[in-house]
């Protein structure tokens, strides 16, 4: 920073001429009058200066300097009006004092100042001592101590209650990139500032900010009774500038989009050490640590190219501290909103080191400490999480080792398992195969890999076999009727790609003695808002003594075969299939029916027959033998096109009795079925409700 004021220099050297001259006899002066025209130094001009003494005595005059219009650096705006007044001015053939001033002048930013001033000037070496004080500046004041020599300057500046809405608007108009907040708040600063012409050498700023309430117009910064002090100490070095940055919040929250910080009891603390290299546009951060008391501490290093597209040249990041739920809730949430992991109940802790180069993440090694995660809407959940993460941007895969007690998939139990991993660029898969507890069976996986990348949606695969899973565990896990029996079979190459998840081949599940195959099964966002199911579906040789105890329908004896062709679901709601469930042709199992049963196919099909059974000889029989049953629904647009085993007057066979007696027929009228209440009918005769389609 350099003031060249030649003229006023040159002016001021007059006066111990002037002054010579005024003592001398026959040359006595009593007003000196000087037009200085216009001043100029780095980025300020002053017009029509003139310069005023009144000789009091021999050694003080009244001083009076005045200017019409003065233009200030960029942002700082102009004065006009400008009068400089100091009623005992002392002077010496060596300087001029004014103990007591007044500077008046009207700012384009500030409005009217009416600043009280001292000064000294040194003629012999153009050393130049002021003081201002009582600037109103923002709704505050503002003092200012300056010492300014031809080699040397040093600034202390002191403002209180400045007003931070008013500060952002000024630093915003004088090119400043920084939000312009509205509200309440204010800002109390002390500085000094000291260099070589135009070079600042060092530099000490504390600021202390007040805000009851202040939000930015975009609602991307807001703040509510906060305290927070931020101290600066900068030193110029050959290439630059070497900073030590320290900020302390003691109180309130803050919010800067999207993350929203409560101060803890304990201070927040932020502190940064860095060198700024001016030429290369870099920023060397010697040592960086973060400590939010109770939730985070954070350390690290590195070096940025703010002038490069991606700005982090080197960065390493050492979490030191890393506690749940706190860091989840305030630090990682709001950056998940569009993720399955958007929700979640966390606890535990984590620990490790983050490394990125050339603009990217290389190295990975975390550390959890019985992290547990459960997501609010149950969609999955992991218990007691211990091991180690290592991941590096490599050829070479690093190995990991994670252990759980317990989880949960869609509510179904998972039990203690160990996964051993390898890592590699773009990769994850199984070192070893591993077999996943699933209620009482287990979920054994042979070969699994996840595959991701910058440019790439997330991919994962894997073989796997369903060990035997008693249905019943399962189905009240699921919140469905209770089944009985068990579930197992081949998984084979199940794909998610993209948000989709597919299986490549034929998905076998072993139920109800026989064997359940599904088809062109694919899940599109499973873990979305509205997931969607795609599969063709088959059950071959299901026992029906089985399956109609487990639902409480009534016993039928005998085999059943069905397919579902077109499922379509969405949100686990079908809106589309078409199935057809019935005896085998070539079924010889015994093939008996309960009046119970009857009762409720009769109910669903709207066949009226289940009450006439009461009514009428066939009361006496505890059970009757049938030829063939079944049933069929063709459901498009929430309605169901119902059908049963083979035609019959004005119907279907929904089961169709042998010739010898007691036969007994079932028929259904009802051709199309809304499927809201075919659903509500089939829960109704399971719960043993009396309900009747109309």
């Amino acid at each position: 920073m350099m003031f060249p004021m030649r003229r006023v220099k040159t002016a001021l050297l007059l006066v111990p001429g002037l002054l010579f001259m005024a003592v001398l006899p026959g040359f006595a002066v009593d007003l000196v009058h000087l037009k200085l025209g216009t001043l100029e130094g780095a980025g300020w001009s002053v017009y029509a200066v003139t310069l005023q003494l009144s000789w009091l005595d021999d050694r003080h005059a009244g001083l009076v300097l005045q200017a019409q219009r003065a233009e200030l650096p960029e942002g700082l705006g102009e004065l006009s009006g400008i009068t400089l007044l100091c009623a005992r001015a002392q002077f010496t053939t060596t300087a001029v004092h004014c103990a007591q001033g007044t500077l008046k002048a009207q700012s384009s930013v500030l409005g009217r100042q009416n600043i009280r001033v001292a000064f000294r000037y040194q003629f012999d070496t153009g050393r130049i001592d002021t003081e201002l004080l009582g600037i109103r500046v923002h709704d505050g004041t503002l003092a200012l101590k300056a010492k300014l020599s031809n080699t040397h300057w040093q600034i202390d500046a002191t403002g209180a209650a400045l007003s931070l809405p008013d500060v952002t608007r000024q630093l915003a108009a004088a090119g400043i990139v920084l939000p312009v907040v509205e509200g309440s708040a204010r800002l109390d600063v002390t500085a000094r500032l000291n260099g070589e012409a135009l070079q600042l050498r060092e530099a000490d700023v504390e600021v202390r900010l007040l805000a009851e309430e202040i939000s930015d117009a975009a609602g991307s910064v807001a703040a509510e009774n906060l305290d927070v002090s931020l101290h600066v100490a900068a030193q110029a070095i050959a290439a630059g500038m070497r900073v030590a940055l320290d900020i302390s919040g003691r109180q309130g929250a803050l919010y800067v989009d999207p993350v929203y910080v409560e101060m803890p009891a304990q201070p927040l603390q932020v502190s940064a050490r860095f060198d700024w290299l001016s030429a290369e546009q870099q920023l060397l951060l010697r040592s960086f640590t973060y400590s939010h008391p109770g939730s985070v501490q954070l350390e690290g290093h590195g070096l940025f190219n703010l002038a490069a597209d991606a700005p982090i040249r080197e960065l390493q990041l050492e979490v030191r501290q890393a506690n749940f739920p706190f860091l989840y809730d305030t630090y990682l949430q709001p950056w998940l909103y569009d993720f399955a992991l958007a929700d979640l109940d966390t606890a535990g802790e984590l620990s490790g080191t983050l490394h990125w180069e050339q603009g990217k993440l290389s190295r990975v090694s975390l550390d959890p400490v019985n992290l547990s995660v459960d997501d609010r809407e149950g969609r999955f959940g992991l218990h007691t999480v211990n091991g180690r993460v290592r991941w590096s941007d490599t050829a070479i895969p690093a190995h990991s080792e994670i252990a759980w007690d317990s989880g949960s998939v869609f509510q179904v139990a998972l039990g203690a398992t160990r996964l051993a991993i390898d890592a590699g660029r773009d990769y994850v898969r199984l070192a070893q195969p591993v077999a996943i507890p699933v209620l009482d069976g287990a979920l054994q996986l042979d070969d699994f890999q996840l595959e991701f990348g910058a440019d790439a949606a997330l991919r994962w695969q894997f073989d796997g076999l369903l060990e035997p899973v008693s249905l019943s565990q399962l189905s009240l896990a699921l919140g469905w009727t209770e089944l009985s029996g068990k579930l197992s079979g081949v998984i084979p190459d199940v794909r998610y790609d993209n948000g989709n998840l597919e299986v490549g081949g034929v998905l076998l599940m072993r139920a109800f003695e026989g064997e359940v195959t599904l088809r062109n099964l694919t899940l599109e966002q499973p873990f979305g808002l509205v997931p969607r199911l795609q599969v063709d579906a088959r059950a071959d040789n299901i026992d029906l003594e089985t399956l109609t105890r487990t639902f409480s329908f009534g016993r039928i004896e005998g085999r059943l075969d069905g397919r579902i062709d077109g499922l379509r679901m969405e949100s686990w709601r079908p809106v589309a299939f078409d199935a057809v469930f019935a005896t085998p042709e070539d079924d010889r199992s015994r093939h008996r029916i309960s009046q119970k049963a009857v009762d409720n196919i009769s109910s669903i099909g709207g066949g009226g027959v289940g009450g006439a059974l009461s009514r009428s000889f066939l009361r006496f029989f505890e059970d009757f033998p049938y030829d063939r049953l079944g049933i069929r629904c063709r459901l498009e647009k929430g309605i169901c096109d119902m059908g049963g085993v083979a035609p019959a007057p004005n119907g279907y066979y929904l089961v169709k009795g042998r010739l010898f007696p007691p036969r007994l027929d079932v028929i259904g009228y009802a051709d199309r079925v809304n499927w809201d209440t075919l659903i509500a009918q089939i829960v109704a005769v399971t719960a043993q409700q009396d309900v009747r389609v109309e």
